[in-house]
């Protein structure tokens, strides 16, 4: 009887929405690999990123700002450059080692992908 009453409970619409557009921010490749980044570097300039990304400045600035905006990076002046750097970087870590989890066992049949994934997810980890 109790399980029925703990499944009948409604989740909140805010949360419905907050986990929506926090997945939404991360369906973008180039968002994944700069927190990607972010988290193996710590602290990254655009510069360095649109190195490391091979991708022109401005798309890596547009990316930033989202991420930014919804406060996955921060940012940090020094001198006349500005680094950014995770926010959350172990919350964020564990969302996306959760979905490359989830994603590795879609992948189990593909021995060649599945240790693909399981050199990504280990550093995620």
């Amino acid at each position: 009887m109790e399980t029925a009453t703990k499944s009948s409970k409604k989740i909140p619409e805010e949360q419905i929405n907050s986990v929506s557009n926090l997945f939404s921010l991360l369906s973008h490749p180039l968002r994944i690999k700069i927190l990607w980044w972010l988290k193996k570097k710590k602290s990254l300039n655009v510069h360095e990123l649109q190195k490391e990304l091979n991708i022109s400045q401005s798309n890596v600035s547009q990316h930033l700002s989202i991420l930014r905006t919804n406060k996955l990076v921060t940012e940090e002046r020094k001198g006349k450059e500005v680094y950014y750097s995770l926010t959350a970087s172990k919350k964020i870590s564990k969302v996306l080692a959760s979905a490359l989890h989830l994603i590795g066992y879609q992948l189990a049949i593909n021995s060649e992908l599945l240790s693909t994934y399981a050199e990504i997810t280990s550093f995620w980890t």
